[in-house]
């Protein structure tokens, strides 16, 4: 640390002038206080820095990136994955005095705000304006925007409103070099605003956001059920689902956790219930919100629900919600330590995932309550333990992994929306191929070459223990696939350059070969005949798909069974759809997805859960890469059970001016190109200027 310290020293003078002197801590009490978060790991910086105005981040981190200095940025650090410990010490960058709204725009449905902006202070002064910001997590009342989006937080609102993911519209960064960069999801090309969002401070720093925000909904009915057991709460929510109803939230709690809570709150239940069902609709009509609520009682009594109380008014509302929200700092009361655990299942999954985590807690003799993001499959397990007791402190970590573990073997993820950080590390290879994995690495050193932002973080390094992924990563192909990926192994042996002209939306006067009939390369064929479906899981609301199936076709295919497809009518391919991004719709159902390298390998990103904040979201990437990464094999989509209207984009319209929504290369275009496809093989000529 002494050789680390004199590192600092060359260049403290410098930051001072640039955030005064008062602002530049190197003192063991400073730096003690932010060798921690919300996580067990702790972690000593060098130096903290505090920030006074936006303006002063970028010199800052230029600083830093000359001296190469490595950093982490931090505001009120209720991380619960390590994500703000300095693990090379360095600086840690407070931005929690960041706190300006800079805009409230109710006509175009806006909002701009600094990194610091406390979520729950956006929520106040949009409600003056009768709006609301749709991601509410249980830390919202500290939490800023910047964290929230570095975690792509999501909260009981997102089961019908997304998460941060959906509701970010533009950010200004400032990158691990120092500059400044505005990403937005109008952009076109790889949707580079998507793969930001979650990706835990390791591709630089939130500066200003663009944040989506809605109107208050007119009827708000809030309830609470009570249930003898978690067990049949967790069948109610699946039930309601199934019945095609889609509440703002739906959140899950057992006796533990509601009796913290009650506690803590002077809140009554009854003495014999064993868990809670929080429930909330929201919507336009009063009877139609009434009609629903009616519905979802009567499910709740199928399931012997001992109780269910509506809120008459507000306060009501406010003493249900303090149930919920209070019980994570309600079962901090109860020992000195909590270990907050956040996997994910696809929601079918959760009674079996339930029954697996209770039998784990109680083979290491171990107290926890449960939480749940009930509605999207979002699990946390809060066990209670005392750090000082080295022994029940190896129980408890033992527990964690193997409850992430179970996660992943019911075709989950480890984490819904509190981030991999460090504590998660090690399960990233429980979860991807070391192919995959490679392609993280290889998006972190396309945007961080020197690895000073928010270092070791999210992949694992070579201290941790690596291990094969748990459950196969690829499922049995067909033939036709498997035809396809020898092909491209053969072209990439011979060096033969591929026009994935498939990709193409049926835009009038557009084909893809068009763009640039100059470049010496061959169409592949048969991308068209992968058109199965390959998993339709009605229970759980998505479906896998071959990208070669039109999207006329697959819409039709799911009708019988209920259920649409929330973009726009069109022709073309599914893989064009996601290829050349023609409706922006297909970013917020796109699940998942499995690639076909340029090498000939394949790698598999996302999946069918709901939620999952576990490494960078590639899956999104690929939404308007125009083929140029990869081959889009398959897609996992997520369904709606009600249809809505969905204007068909100019770029579709027969009777407009075609817009191909085609993009010019950058320079983090071409970083990533570099990552996915070095040898410039597939749609070359995008990237050959």
């Amino acid at each position: 640390m002494a050789i680390r310290n004199q590192r600092f020293e060359r260049i403290s003078r410098e930051i001072q002038e640039i955030v005064g002197a008062e602002n530049v801590f190197t003192e063991n009490m400073e730096r003690v206080l932010y060798s921690y978060d919300a996580s067990m790991t702790k972690a000593m910086p060098e130096a903290v820095i505090k920030f006074g105005g936006i303006e002063q981040i970028s010199p800052v981190v230029k600083i830093l990136y000359k001296n190469k200095v490595p950093y982490v940025p931090r505001a009120a650090g209720t991380n619960l994955s390590g994500g703000c410990s300095a693990l090379r010490g360095g600086a840690v960058l407070n931005l929690s005095a960041l706190d300006r709204i800079y805009r409230i725009d109710t006509t175009n449905r806006y909002a701009v705000v600094e990194c610091g902006v406390v979520n729950q202070k956006l929520q106040n002064e949009l409600a003056k304006f009768g709006y609301f910001y749709a991601p509410d997590p249980a830390s919202q009342k500290v939490s800023t925007i910047g964290g929230n989006i570095g975690e792509n937080a999501g909260g009981p609102q997102c089961l019908k409103y997304g998460t941060t993911f959906n509701n970010v519209l533009k950010l200004e960064i400032v990158t691990p070099e120092g500059e400044e960069v505005i990403l937005s999801v109008s952009d076109p090309g790889p949707d580079l605003a998507g793969l930001f969002v979650g990706s835990e401070g390791t591709f630089g720093i939130v500066k200003k956001a663009w944040l989506k925000i809605l109107p208050l909904p007119k009827i708000l009915e809030t309830a609470i059920a009570y249930f003898a057991d978690i067990e049949s709460s967790i069948k109610t929510v699946t039930e309601i689902i199934s019945a095609g109803l889609t509440p703002r939230a739906l959140e899950a709690m057992d006796r533990l956790s509601l009796e913290a809570a009650a506690k803590n709150s002077g809140i009554t239940y009854p003495q014999n219930a064993g868990a809670a069902l929080v429930i909330e609709l929201d919507g336009e009509s009063e009877s139609e919100i009434s009609s629903q609520m009616k519905k979802i009682e009567k499910i709740c009594a199928k399931n012997f629900c001992i109780n269910f109380n509506f809120s008459s008014s507000a306060a009501e509302r406010e003493k249900i919600w303090n149930i919920r929200k209070g019980a994570y700092p309600a079962m901090a009361r109860l020992a000195p330590n909590v270990l907050v655990e956040d996997g994910v299942v696809p929601r079918p999954r959760l009674p079996a995932a339930l029954k697996e985590i209770k039998e784990i807690i109680s083979k290491h003799k171990l107290r926890a309550g449960f939480l749940f993001h009930a509605g999207d499959g979002n699990l946390h397990p809060n066990i209670i333990f005392d750090e000082r007791d080295i022994e029940e402190t190896r129980r408890v970590k033992k527990a964690g992994y193997e409850i992430l573990k179970a996660c992943i073997m019911l075709e989950g993820s480890i984490s819904g929306e509190h981030g991999v950080g460090v504590e998660k590390r090690i399960a990233m290879s429980w979860l991807y191929d070391k192919k995959t994995l490679d392609v993280f690495r290889g998006i972190k050193q396309a945007f961080d070459p020197l690895q000073l932002a928010n270092p070791d973080k999210i992949i694992p390094i070579a201290s941790d223990k690596h291990a094969k992924p748990l459950r196969s990563t690829h499922e049995s192909r067909g033939e036709k696939a498997e035809k396809l990926i020898n092909e491209i192994k053969f072209r990439h042996r011979t060096g033969i350059k591929t026009a994935i002209a498939s990709y193409s939306t049926k835009i009038p006067g557009l084909h893809l070969c068009d763009l640039a009939p100059d470049v010496d390369c061959q169409k592949i064929e048969g991308l068209k005949e992968l058109n199965e479906i390959i998993d339709f899981d009605r229970d759980n609301f998505t479906i896998k798909v071959e990208t070669g199936i039109s999207v006329a076709e697959l819409k039709k295919r799911l009708l019988p069974d209920g259920f649409y497809l929330d973009v726009p009518d069109m022709n073309g391919s599914m893989g064009g759809l996601i290829a050349t991004k023609s409706s922006p719709d297909i970013r917020d159902i796109l699940l998942g997805a499995e690639i076909l390298l340029p090498d000939g390998t394949v790698c598999e990103f996302g999946g069918k859960t709901l939620k999952n904040a576990a490494g960078y979201n590639v899956t999104k990437l690929l939404c308007g890469s125009w083929g140029a990464f990869g081959i889009i094999l398959t897609a996992t989509l997520r369904l709606s059970p009600y249809q809505t209207e969905k204007p068909i984009p100019l770029s579709l319209d027969v009777g407009g001016a075609p817009q191909h929504n085609f993009f010019k290369p950058n320079d983090f275009h071409r970083r990533l190109k570099n990552v996915f496809d070095p040898g410039n093989l597939f749609n070359p000529w995008i990237f050959s200027g």
